[in-house]
């Protein structure tokens, strides 16, 4: 632990340094604290995807992500208005402001299921520190009415490191509800996104799954979304190969994308088979 908490951007940046070690990522560091203090100021809702397995299971057993990914269940503008609030008062010497982006426009996704893209802009004691890309969803089947409120400990770690007080748990996204949305994004026409393929994996090694459940939300989220139906069998995408295994790294997860897709539909038919599932 440092002696007393860093009082300038760059004693901070040094800090994480003599902490964390020249070998580090501190790109990683500042993100994961990043995504901590502003998990610290959310008006409400949940935090999901990368990021709340991050602060679910730890930094260094995750894969990189600098993003946070949130989900409403109030209000877009009372959300924001109330997050802007937030992030001017601070935590511990950080404060922040909302920059509003430009959202995307997806083809055959209806409106209302983008996320609408922001940037917190983060400053320590007044200088600035970092950029995060903030996405914010909004609630899906009551999937924000019970978050989970955890915090892992390496993440509490770097914290206590550096001298700031522990942070508060975070609200996360219950798990079956991050499943289902993995699997619903992994299916989807001309999907990119075969880093869930690694995310799932993490989360199934982990948790203890209740199937019946985890059927039941995956049924009502693809039912609700009305694109894919519920089950479905997932394909590789074009891109998928590099995409896959640019990002496994030292985690333990199956190392091609072809093994993975097995993998990942085998996971799909075993929730079927838990419930009236008809594959």
């Amino acid at each position: 632990m440092t002696e007393k908490r860093p009082n300038s951007k760059r004693h901070l940046d040094l800090a994480i340094e003599r902490a964390f070690g020249r070998s580090s990522n501190p790109l990683q560091i500042r993100g994961i604290m990043a995504n901590t203090i502003i998990g610290q100021l959310l008006p409400s809702g949940a935090v999901k995807g990368g990021s709340a397995l991050k602060l679910r299971y730890g930094y260094a057993m995750t894969r990189f992500t600098t993003d946070l990914d949130t989900a409403r269940n109030a209000n877009l503008s009372e959300y924001t208005a109330d997050l802007e609030a937030a992030l001017k008062k601070g935590w511990n010497g950080f404060t922040g402001r909302l920059v509003t982006k430009k959202p995307a426009s997806p083809k055959n996704i209806p409106a209302e299921y983008v996320m609408k893209p922001y940037e917190v802009k983060l400053e320590y004691n007044g200088k600035s520190w970092i950029t995060v890309p903030l996405e914010i969803g909004h609630d899906e089947i009551g999937d924000t009415a019970q978050p989970d409120f955890l915090i892992t400990d390496d993440v509490v770690s770097i914290f206590s490191k550096l001298s700031f007080p522990d942070p508060m748990p975070v609200p996360l996204l219950p798990i079956h509800h991050q499943i289902a949305q993995k699997l619903h994004a992994l299916s989807s026409t001309k999907s990119e996104r075969a880093h869930d393929l690694i995310d799932l994996q993490l989360i199934i090694k982990r948790e203890t799954i209740t199937y019946p459940l985890l059927n039941a939300t995956c049924y009502r989220l693809f039912k609700s979304r009305h694109q894919q139906e519920w089950p479905p069998v997932i394909t590789k995408g074009a891109s998928w190969d590099n995409l896959y295994t640019s990002q496994t790294g030292d985690l333990p997860v199956i190392k091609n994308v072809t093994d993975a897709l097995v993998w990942v539909n085998s996971l799909i038919s075993e929730i079927c088979r838990s419930s009236d599932c008809v594959l």
